[in-house]
């Protein structure tokens, strides 16, 4: 094989192997925006992950982590003050909000697709949700390479 074609051949390769690997970056998506509409003009946005879910909505952000102990269709998800109860209804196009202030649950409807595609299924992202890191500790040990003690330190 000539060198030109070898060359030829390895940027081919090389291309072939970026389209896999954007391809790859794709793939692990993020959990879908489920959009929803309330009674009163409210509405919001949904990712639900197996362990939380994220809602934005027009009062802001929040974090609900997923209550234990639920069969794999049940996407139940709260915290101190909400508890979100999502694919209810025959379509399974409704959650359920049941706040700690409030006397009665406020039931609200996905929005249907703007691109005019019938609703995906409601469930969980097949991954956990984002986690921010956790805060530096100055204290945490540090690994290092440097050995103490006795021993053979290497040559010398």
């Amino acid at each position: 094989m000539s060198p030109a074609r070898a060359r030829r051949r390895a940027r081919d390769g090389a291309a072939l192997l970026a389209v896999l690997a954007l391809a790859g970056c794709a793939a692990v998506r993020d959990a879908p925006r489920l959009a929803y509409e309330c009674p009163n003009g409210l509405s919001f946005e949904a990712r639900l992950y197996q362990d939380m879910a994220m809602l934005d909505g027009q009062r802001g952000h929040v974090v609900l982590e997923r209550l234990p102990h639920q069969r794999e269709d049940e996407l139940i998800y709260s915290d101190p003050t909400v508890i979100a109860d999502f694919g209810l209804g025959v379509d399974r196009r409704l959650v359920r909000l049941s706040y700690t202030n409030i006397p009665e649950p406020v039931t609200c409807t996905r929005v249907a697709p703007a691109d005019g595609q019938p609703h995906a299924p409601v469930r969980a992202a097949p991954r956990p949700g984002p986690r921010n890191p956790p805060p530096y500790d100055p204290n945490a040990p540090v690994e290092t390479n440097i050995r103490t003690g006795d021993g053979d330190v290497g040559p010398g």
